[in-house]
């Protein structure tokens, strides 16, 4: 659905290597080191090319929250890390969310 999130999907190799290019971004702006950082689910969203909302498992009972942006492919794909959120849990749905929030 353009616009508007899709359904929660687990997540798969693709939505895992996309998290893993930003893993080092996400520790470094957060001050965080994490063990792990195993993508579980996401959700997706069509804007002028996709935004990736994926939930990633960081340890115990951690999760981190993204907002990965994937230009169009005549943009070459090109992604970027625009948001992320500490502190989550397995059980918080996946939401919109803006930078700084």
């Amino acid at each position: 659905m353009r616009g508007g999130l899709g359904a929660a999907k687990a997540a798969d190799q693709e939505v895992q290597e996309i998290c893993d290019r930003f893993k080092v971004e996400v520790e470094q702006k957060s001050g965080a080191n994490f063990n792990t950082f195993q993508a579980v689910e996401y959700k997706t969203q069509l804007v002028a090319g996709t935004n990736y909302y994926p939930q990633a498992h960081v340890g115990g009972d951690q999760y981190v929250h993204l907002r990965i942006y994937k230009k169009l492919p005549c943009y070459h794909e090109e992604t970027s890390l625009t948001a992320f959120q500490l502190g989550k849990t397995r059980q918080d749905d996946i939401v919109h969310f803006e930078p700084g929030h």
